[in-house]
């Protein structure tokens, strides 16, 4: 393969957390046939992600960490100016794999400053609907369902098993947790977060930054900023 072809296949991944961007790494490639090039921690924060405290609640001894500037075999760069780094390194393809919503946010704006490419990992198992309408950058993990003319803009992540209904409107860089359920013509907001195993009913909207808790089942819109849990959800 030549440098040009090989440059032109190479992605940067921004994040390093082994429950996102670690996980996708393997079945990304093999699904995509691109070949990741590097790890960015893009606001130098793996001293904070590895605090002592907080390893405590990652109990699995194989969860992975950054060390000796390579994480999962491949270079790993914690630093500030990445854009500028990637430009000196020829590579234009970037994958969002940062946790945080806000800070996946300014990163799509930078992207579009520099021109990069965002590029989406959609695991195979995924189930994708008829008209589905899917931005760059978007990540889709495993038995997750996409449904008819569902709408899926940059930015956002949505994990295994959770289910998409149809004519859905998920804005940027909004996150569904594991088995979420969202029915038919419910609209997500940007930086939204619902977490795991939350129920929207129909034709209801999540405002952007709003928060659902664990379990919720919302039966009435929740306004932007706002947090809401429990059955049936309310501002907590």
């Amino acid at each position: 393969m030549s440098k040009s072809k090989s440059k032109n296949n190479s992605v940067a991944v921004l994040g390093f957390n082994d429950g996102l961007a670690g996980q996708t790494t393997e079945w990304f490639e093999e699904t995509t046939g691109l070949e990741i090039a590097l790890f960015i921690d893009e606001n130098e924060s793996l001293d904070e992600f590895c605090k002592p405290e907080l390893v405590k609640q990652r109990p699995n001894e194989r969860f992975e960490y950054p060390a000796n500037n390579k994480f999962k075999g491949r270079p790993f760069l914690s630093i500030l100016d990445w854009p500028s780094k990637l430009v000196e390194l020829g590579i234009k393809k970037v994958l969002l794999l940062v946790p945080d919503n806000l800070s996946r946010f300014k990163i799509l704006k930078i992207c579009s400053e520099y021109g990069f490419e965002l590029v989406s990992a959609i695991h195979p198992t995924a189930e994708i609907m008829d008209q589905a309408q899917i931005d760059p950058g978007v990540w889709i993990n495993s038995g997750a369902i996409i449904g008819y003319k569902a709408e899926i803009k940059s930015g956002v992540l949505i994990n295994t098993r959770a289910i998409v209904e149809h004519h859905n409107i998920l804005e940027s860089c909004c996150q569904l947790d594991p088995a979420v359920v969202t029915a038919g013509n419910v609209t997500i907001g940007e930086c939204a977060h619902l977490h795991m195993g939350a129920l929207i009913v129909n034709r209801k909207k999540i405002g952007a930054n709003a928060i659902v808790g664990a379990g919720a089942v919302v039966l009435s819109d929740v306004p932007p900023n706002l947090t809401f849990a429990g059955i049936p959800a309310r501002e907590i």
